[in-house]
């Protein structure tokens, strides 16, 4: 890639996991600049609001220098994002064929949405494979030791909402 390149990595974070902080850090080495932003999903009913996936993922990519956390504002869409951001590409993560097969035809519709910007995916380390948002969010759900799944000061912002809402 020559010159400064913008990327933004773009999911519904409900929560953020560290398979997703693996690959916004995996990103941001390649990356001069990446936007990091949650976004809502019609399909899915979320766990976490707006507000609380937006401070997650402050609390996570907090350290990767050339990160920001942002949220993209009430009903935009991706492409529109990324191009108001001056992206040169979305960052989607893969983990299997599954998560291949949806985010190769998500990345279509923003390519004609967008102008033309393509889509960066970058394949989820071995160890971060069985890792997903539904997994993290039943283990919450069943009180269960998210550490390890979840980012440090994510895990311990969790913890203090779920023991608020007792």
């Amino acid at each position: 890639m020559r010159g400064k390149k913008t990327g933004v990595a773009a999911g519904v974070f409900d929560p953020v996991s560290v398979a997703h902080v693996d690959i916004i850090a995996r990103a941001a080495k390649i990356f001069d600049k990446i936007y990091v932003a949650p976004f809502e999903n019609s399909s899915k009913k979320t766990m976490f609001d707006i507000k609380q996936r937006l401070d997650m993922l402050i609390l996570a990519c907090g350290d990767i220098d050339n990160v920001t956390v942002e949220e993209p504002g009430n009903g935009i869409l991706l492409a529109d994002y990324a191009r108001s951001k001056g992206a040169d590409f979305i960052i989607k993560g893969v983990r299997n064929i599954m998560d291949f097969e949806y985010e190769l035809n998500m990345a279509e519709i923003n390519r004609k949405l967008g102008d033309g910007i393509d889509t960066l995916f970058l394949a989820s380390k071995p160890e971060y494979l069985f890792i997903s948002s539904t997994f993290v969010r039943e283990m919450i759900l069943y009180g269960k030791d998210i550490s390890g799944y979840v980012p440090e000061k994510a895990a311990g912002y969790i913890k203090n909402l779920m023991s608020q809402n007792k």
